[in-house]
């Protein structure tokens, strides 16, 4: 359908900011008069709500368009996303663009772009308010380089990309539009996940009333050429063609008619990768687990990213070193193993105070999560039954450790300790981590008996300090500090906790130093 054939449908009342489709002249709550939401055409300088003040046009998608601007209220630098102007007065794609943010609001990883808020601005049109991520697309990396990427740097960025899958589906949220220009390579080298403009629930394809968009032709799966469900492992086969291009430079198959990519999408086996990148080693097992990424059948693939991503693990530990977690005392309540502890710390309280001061940054976050009964009477649970409890309950929270790179050990009891690299993304490493903890809170809120809640100490350990290390101060000594709030954190991961509310705690002496460190604490409520 041509863009004039689109409908005005979509209505407006300035009052109270209701959006109404259809053929209402009157607002039903006030009973003002309703206006047909005019195209916004911004530029440089505009500045929208009295908020944002537009920056560069960094991307203009199917539906929508992205400007780097600027939050006079957060002082922040953001990506805002606004309905494209054919767009504006049309409520199928108003109804689309808003359900984009719905499901970027539930995907919560440090690979996928972040959401802040979406609405209406005064004047009727729509937003989206998300992260702004400084970096290159896959697309502008493969373009520079001129030729696919090296076969271990690809690996990585294909691994971060199945991190945030396995986040996406984990909240029941199909991407659907998986390629390189909606894959981007922050100034740290982590990857971010970009656009959720067509991502849906897994089931039958969905189409707005007068717009159908399903997609990029050389990166689409045969099951949305067909138009029918589409679920986990259709992303698995979109990532299949963004793999084949991050490596080969091209993707599978690249037809300039979109009717012919369609057919080849459908019926066609894409060149092998070895024919494609002839000289070059390749790992074992990389070129037949592509192969399973792009098989026609959805069957045949990877059941899910969390396996992909495993299996490709084992890959690249065919390749290179495999890296192992530090050794290090698993947590249990007795006095000896806490005297080693503080001990610890006291050795090497100056190696890290050195450390902090040449260093500035977050370089992994030590966490401490312990589950403790509330006492309200009834049946009294020892340590066994507990660690039980929370291995069932808590396997997702550990997975989701996992899929962010994290080393974890436990359940102990009722602990839980993990180390988590940021890799230079501080905030979203800690907001991941903190809704992670939020979340497993709210699960185990839900359980009838016994009635259990969640503390956690969190610490940050700056970059280069050595993980074998004991942190400076006790973090099982943390889990018991302050009032009220049931997440202590030490002052660098209060500075990137982000809108979660901070209440400042007070200062502790570091054990076996002068230095004191100002603690927080932070709500375990979802924010």
């Amino acid at each position: 359908m041509e863009d004039d054939d689109l409908k005005q449908d979509l209505l407006f009342c300035r009052s109270c900011g209701r959006h109404y489709r259809g053929g209402r002249r009157q607002c039903p709550h006030d009973h003002n008069r309703l206006e047909v939401v005019q195209p916004f055409v911004g530029q440089t300088d505009d500045v929208i709500d009295d908020r944002y003040v537009l920056g560069v046009q960094i991307g203009v998608g199917g539906m929508g368009t992205v400007w780097r601007a600027w939050d006079r209220l957060t002082k922040r630098d953001v990506a805002l996303k606004v309905l494209n102007a054919r767009y504006a007065s049309h409520a199928a794609s108003a109804r689309r663009f808003l359900t984009e943010a719905r499901m970027m609001r539930t995907v919560r990883h440090p690979s996928a772009v972040q959401l802040h808020r979406f609405g209406p601005t005064r004047d009727g049109h729509l937003l989206i308010d998300m992260e702004y991520v400084a970096g290159e697309t896959v697309r502008d990396r493969v373009v520079n380089a001129g030729r696919g990427l090296p076969i271990d740097a690809g690996m990585r960025i294909i691994d971060g990309v199945l991190a945030a899958l396995a986040a996406c589906h984990s909240a029941e949220v199909v991407h659907c539009d998986i390629k390189p220009e909606n894959v981007m390579l922050t100034e740290s080298n982590r990857c971010k996940l970009l656009d959720f403009g067509i991502a849906q629930k897994p089931g039958p394809i969905e189409q707005g009333d007068d717009v159908v968009v399903l997609g990029t032709p050389a990166f689409m799966s045969p099951e949305q050429v067909r138009g029918v469900d589409v679920d986990c492992r259709t992303d698995l086969y979109l990532l299949g063609c963004l793999a084949y291009e991050i490596w080969t430079g091209q993707p599978p198959f690249t037809s300039q008619q979109p009717l012919a990519l369609c057919h080849a999408q459908l019926l066609e086996q894409p060149p092998t990768l070895s024919s494609r990148l002839a000289g070059t080693p390749l790992p074992d097992g990389l070129e037949q687990w592509l192969l399973t990424l792009l098989a026609k059948d959805p069957a045949m693939r990877p059941k899910s990213a969390r396996t992909a991503r495993e299996q490709l693990r084992v890959i690249r530990r065919g390749k290179t070193p495999a890296l192992t977690p530090p050794s290090r005392t698993r947590f249990a309540r007795t006095a000896e193993v806490l005297h080693h502890a503080r001990s610890q710390a006291v050795a090497a309280a100056p190696a890290v105070a050195k450390a902090a001061s040449q260093k500035g940054g977050v370089g992994t976050l030590r966490c401490l999560v312990e589950a403790r009964q509330v006492f309200t009477g009834g049946t009294v649970y020892g340590p066994k039954a507990i660690e039980e409890i929370l291995g069932h309950v808590a396997c997702g929270f550990v997975q989701d450790m996992k899929d962010a790179g994290g080393h974890v050990s436990g359940p102990d009891g009722a602990l839980i300790e993990i180390l988590l690299d940021t890799d230079g993304d501080e905030r979203g490493a800690i907001s991941h981590l903190l809704d992670c903890l939020a979340e497993l809170n709210a699960r185990l809120e839900r359980i009838p008996e016994p009635e259990l809640e969640v503390r956690a100490a969190v610490r940050a350990v700056p970059p280069g300090v050595p993980l074998h290390s004991r942190p400076s101060h006790d973090l099982l000594g943390l889990l018991s500090i302050g009032p009220g709030s049931q997440v202590r954190v030490d002052e660098q991961v209060a500075r990137w906790a982000g809108r979660r509310p901070i209440v400042r705690l007070g200062s502790v002496r570091e054990s076996g130093g002068s230095d004191l460190t100002t603690l927080y604490a932070t709500s375990l409520q979802p924010s």
